[in-house]
């Protein structure tokens, strides 16, 4: 009967458009938190007595019971930060309806989520734990044993033997060295994406922040945002990338690792209000403006330090 029907939504066009209404105003909701106790308590921990779900003077919640295997569980998992309910809906919400979540929690909803900050640490020890082994996918991990290896032996042929006005490398020369530690800078953000997606989302995020900031704080979902208030939004931002990123290493699925740069877009456009082809354009602007900024800054100190070696 529930196959039946998801398919009714699957085949008929205006189920499916009533579906996915239902859906875009279900992410422009606000959460909706537990309705208020009406019953009488006195908290075990401080005796007082109060009316509610959490104790007015300790903080306790009013639920606390008997401890139970499922208690002890979620009691270890907390020190983790994934006992806490709200990590279920934030994890839910960055995944389903990220630029919303951030507007919620910009607006004072803050109790409703789990911190970003946190939970950017947390992904960033979830992702170590994926670099080093722990995936369900055999192939990354044969993939990180020889890459360890592969890496021992490339510091042993590199040389640091400079001729002239090149650089000797592995026995070739390279006419340039602005363009070898452009390719060597490519290398080594693509090795961060890799080893841990959420601190590469947040590096990256920061080389964009100045003009990012200048055109979301005029955005129709964001006016008159603080510059604190927007590093919050690009650290969970980095962890809305970070979820797909670590699954699809995780899982071995490459769709995952792709969807996670589509998730950046889509956090930005949900926060800020823009349409998509508008905040398409703010992207493709402050990445060039960015590019031009960091390559200036890296031609010039290539510069100087080129022109000491071959002196």
């Amino acid at each position: 009967m529930v196959e039946m029907k998801a398919m009714g939504y699957i085949t008929n066009a205006s189920k499916r458009k009533a579906l996915w209404r239902t859906f875009r105003m279900w992410q422009r909701r606000r959460p909706r938190l537990a309705p208020m106790s009406a019953a009488k308590h006195e908290c075990a921990s401080c005796g007082t007595r109060y009316g509610g779900n959490y104790c007015p003077r300790c903080g306790q919640a009013a639920s606390v019971g008997r401890f139970s295997f499922k208690k002890a569980v979620m009691q270890f998992l907390d020190v983790w930060g994934f006992g806490n309910r709200s990590m279920f809906r934030t994890l839910r919400d960055l995944v389903l309806r990220p630029g919303f979540l951030i507007r919620d929690y910009i607006s004072g909803m803050q109790s409703a989520y789990f911190p970003p900050f946190k939970l950017f640490f947390i992904m960033a020890a979830l992702a170590l734990l994926v670099e080093h082994g722990c995936t369900l996918d055999p192939d990354a991990r044969n993939t990180i044993s020889q890459s360890s290896q592969h890496e021992i032996e490339v510091v042993e042929k590199v040389t640091n033997d400079r001729t002239g006005k090149h650089l000797v490398i592995n026995g070739h020369t390279v006419e340039s060295p602005l363009y070898y530690t452009g390719v060597k800078v490519g290398k080594s953000l693509n090795k961060l994406r890799t080893k841990n997606p959420a601190i590469f989302a947040l590096t990256a995020l920061v080389l964009f922040f100045l003009p990012l900031y200048f055109f979301l704080r005029k955005a129709p979902n964001s006016k008159g945002l603080l510059f604190p208030e927007f590093i919050i939004a690009l650290v969970y931002t980095a962890n809305a990338f970070s979820i797909f990123s670590i699954a699809g290493n995780f899982l071995g699925f490459s769709v995952l690792r792709l969807l996670a740069f589509v998730q950046l877009f889509i956090s930005l456009k949900q926060f800020s209000g823009y349409g998509g082809w508008r905040m398409l354009c703010y992207l493709i602007v402050t990445a060039i403006v960015t590019s031009l900024v960091v390559v200036g800054i890296a031609a010039g100190g290539i510069y100087l330090i080129y022109n000491d070696l071959v002196k």
